[in-house]
């Protein structure tokens, strides 16, 4: 189940960071919109900073 948004341009995403509850992030470079879309995110919430620099930050439930 894909949890992704309808407010979000994913054409403007270049990197998806995961911010992970340990306070570690994984950084996704983002190639292809098909790429982005095919990502499955469990419940949490998206920061979405991608007009100002690309960026579409996830933090999953508990690190919200």
């Amino acid at each position: 189940m894909n949890f992704l948004p309808n407010t979000i341009d994913i054409s403007k995403v270049q990197t998806l960071l995961y911010h992970f509850l340990d306070g570690q992030v994984l950084q996704l470079e983002i190639k292809n919109i098909d790429q982005l879309a095919a990502l499955e995110f469990e419940v949490g919430r998206f920061c979405d900073t991608t007009e100002i620099n690309g960026i579409l930050h996830f933090y999953p439930r508990g690190n919200s």
